[in-house]
């Protein structure tokens, strides 16, 4: 799979600092220096998961606006957007809200393609 391309978002590490003072979470890096963003390969598997969920959003899409002549594409997108964010919601996907829109972005990107969506 390739390398997520420079738009997909990175996620920052995810913590819980007690205390009464100001704290900083991050890694160190081989350099010597510090860095707050996940891992690379915590950002691949992010990726592959938003692609995968984008690529089988179109047939969704395709589906339901074949069922339902009188949706737009416009109101058909805003149900796809509401319902990951309920599925994000109820912790049944794991997507940042960042990740979210890029998948929508990919998702339109991949509907007006010939073909609707072939990669």
């Amino acid at each position: 799979m390739p390398a997520p391309p420079a738009d997909f978002p990175r996620r920052t590490m995810a913590s819980g600092l007690g205390g009464a003072a100001p704290k900083f979470a991050a890694r160190k890096l081989e350099d010597g220096s510090y860095s707050a963003l996940v891992p690379d390969e915590e950002h691949q598997q992010a990726y592959e998961n938003a692609l995968d969920l984008a690529q089988q959003l179109v047939g969704y899409a395709q589906r339901k606006e074949l069922e339902n002549p009188d949706w737009t594409r416009a109101f058909n997108l805003q149900r796809i957007r509401d319902g990951i964010k309920e599925k994000v919601r109820s912790h049944a996907w794991d997507f940042t809200p960042d990740e979210q829109e890029w998948i929508m972005k990919r998702l339109i990107g991949l509907l007006e393609q010939p073909e609707g969506g072939s990669d």
